[in-house]
């Protein structure tokens, strides 16, 4: 095993900065795909056995072990160390939602039950299933249905059931900027003679709108370089050239109105690299109280050096 192999076997790109996070990721996302227990294809456990061995060299590459000596023991993180699909599918669910343990279990246990059982006792499932929580459901399976292995056809059926469950709901679209982000902007709502104010760091709320559900989402306008993950973290990918950052005493980078500041001589004299920032992000997502904004998320700079 190379470090070029581990990453082509992962879909992972060689020449991108590479942090635990993007391994955990594309390390899910590959296991789920190919578990034994869900591939039936004869390539399945070798194609596994290929992912479990590559997510291992690379986490040993991060944590600075010698990445020639292929014979160290396997040290998964706690997270990650179970290699059985129920194990993997529960960790890729909490890493791809923003809700607490609980509802991230409501979730798994979803998803692992409907995929386990024939679709007609499936369909039965989801037919009991509240419509918010089904609404979550669909999005993740229709986003990742490879990944899970779940048809077309299988998420249509449930598309059609949960279309009876809103055909009397409403759904309002916000398009918020950067800064309404960072300054914690709240909207004003008025709707059947009802006011409601919404949080506009929040990606999705529902209401009550005279007994039926009011779903307000809302999609920051964004720049193209820069994209908020499913944790509210900002990514900003930024380009500059290796005299004008030694020539500076500060680097700026610019979100919106807000001003982020990087010290040139922790730069590494390397083309791609990472930045993080902590806690100079938007507001965390708080789904007990929604109005919360002491807790900030990360601001997480990619810079590109030519």
């Amino acid at each position: 095993m190379n470090y070029k192999k581990a990453c082509k076997h992962l879909g992972i790109e060689e020449t991108a900065t590479l942090t635990k996070e993007i391994l955990k990721k594309h390390y899910r996302m590959n296991a789920l795909r190919y578990h034994p227990d869900k591939n039936n294809t004869p390539e399945a456990c070798s194609k596994f056995q290929e992912i479990h061995a590559s997510y291992d060299f690379l986490l040993k590459t991060i944590d600075g072990e010698n990445i020639f000596n292929v014979n160290l023991e396997n040290e998964f993180d706690e997270e990650d160390n179970n290699d059985s699909y129920a194990g993997i599918l529960m960790s890729f669910i909490k890493n791809i939602m923003k809700n607490d343990g609980i509802q991230n279990s409501l979730y798994y246990i979803i998803i692992e039950k409907i995929s386990n059982v024939c679709e007609k006792k499936a369909l039965d499932m989801i037919e009991k299933v509240d419509k918010t929580v089904l609404i979550k459901i669909i999005e993740i399976i229709g986003k990742y249905r490879e990944v899970l292995h779940f048809s077309n056809d299988f998420i249509e059926k449930i598309r059609m059931v949960l279309n009876k469950k809103i055909e009397n709901d409403e759904c309002i679209i916000l398009n918020p900027s950067i800064d309404d982000l960072f300054e914690n902007n709240l909207y004003k709502l008025v709707v059947n003679n009802t006011t409601y104010i919404v949080p506009l760091w929040h990606d999705e709320l529902v209401y009550d709108n005279n007994g039926n559900d009011l779903y307000v989402k809302c999609f920051p306008i964004l720049p193209e370089n820069i994209t908020i993950d499913n944790k509210n973290n900002i990514h900003v990918n930024i380009t500059y050239d290796v005299k004008e950052i030694l020539d500076k005493d500060i680097v700026i980078v610019g979100i919106g109105k807000k001003n982020c500041e990087i010290n040139p001589k922790e730069l590494l004299l390397m083309k791609n690299q990472t930045v993080v920032l902590k806690n100079e992000g938007i507001s965390k997502i708080n789904t007990v109280d929604i109005y919360d904004i002491s807790k900030k998320s990360n601001i997480i700079v990619y810079i590109t050096l030519e």
